[in-house]
């Protein structure tokens, strides 16, 4: 099992001790979401790396026609940082709108590294979201050699949506064998996505872990808060929570 820790890309302040971190194996990569005209210079160094593309926030959606043309341009955006930073893997949002545009985008991308990661059924501002269960995800990908980035959380809040039990729920996105995990906490009453430190809210760890050691791909990246933004003392804290429910 392999942990990761997020960084935006203009998160050159949190480089050194990112570098620091990986080297004590508190950490094992770094998830660098891709913040559009942000500089690629300073991440050119020798770590393990995951790409994350934009999402909807910066007008990167896959399911709104009006947005293809930025949509595929930021994604060969990010290809363009996977390949000078050597990533394992791109991680795209499945965002909202339509399934058949979503689909129909997907078919101009053969990137092998690229992960769909499933959404919330309901998104922040009340959005319709596509991606939200294993059907969903399955269609996106198709028969292209693209695979999931699952995102428990985003998966709990799913199932909170649509009335069922979340660990059967995720039992079947299992089946899909995701390649790279998300990980935050939130409340099992609420639909709306949350991203909570590890322990904040009422998710069982200990089953998420569970599903992780199951599945042949066991890299999980920490999505939890970071209040202090020139430090990582909150991910450092979140990181030992969740080993040592690893430990249990």
């Amino acid at each position: 099992m392999k942990f990761g820790l997020k960084l935006w890309s203009i998160n050159t302040n949190l480089i050194d001790q990112a570098v620091h971190l990986i080297d004590e194996k508190i950490f094992d990569y770094v998830e660098l979401f891709v913040i559009p005209n942000s500089e690629i210079k300073p991440f050119l160094i020798d770590v393990p790396y995951i790409i994350h593309i934009p999402h909807e926030k910066f007008g990167v959606n896959i399911g709104t026609p009006s947005a293809k043309e930025r949509t595929l341009q930021k994604i060969n955006e990010s290809i363009a940082w996977a390949d000078q930073l050597n990533a394992k893997y791109l991680i795209l949002h499945a965002g909202h709108g339509s399934m058949q545009h979503a689909t129909d985008l997907l078919h101009n991308l053969s990137d092998s590294r690229i992960l769909i990661e499933n959404m919330p059924k309901v998104g922040l501002g009340s959005e319709a979201m596509i991606g939200y269960s294993p059907a969903q995800i399955e269609e996106l990908i198709g028969d292209s050699c693209m695979g999931l980035c699952l995102d428990f959380g985003h998966a709990v809040k799913a199932a909170v949506s649509l009335g069922v039990d979340y660990k059967e729920y995720l039992q079947r996105f299992m089946g899909l064998e995701p390649r790279v995990f998300h990980v935050s906490d939130g409340r099992l009453g609420e639909e709306k996505d949350e991203h909570m430190g590890i322990g904040e809210g009422n998710y069982d760890f200990g089953y998420f872990l569970h599903c992780v050691k199951e599945n042949p791909f066991q890299l999980i990246t920490i999505e939890t808060p970071r209040k202090e933004k020139g430090l990582l003392h909150e991910d450092i804290q979140n990181i030992n929570r969740l080993k040592a429910l690893n430990l249990e």
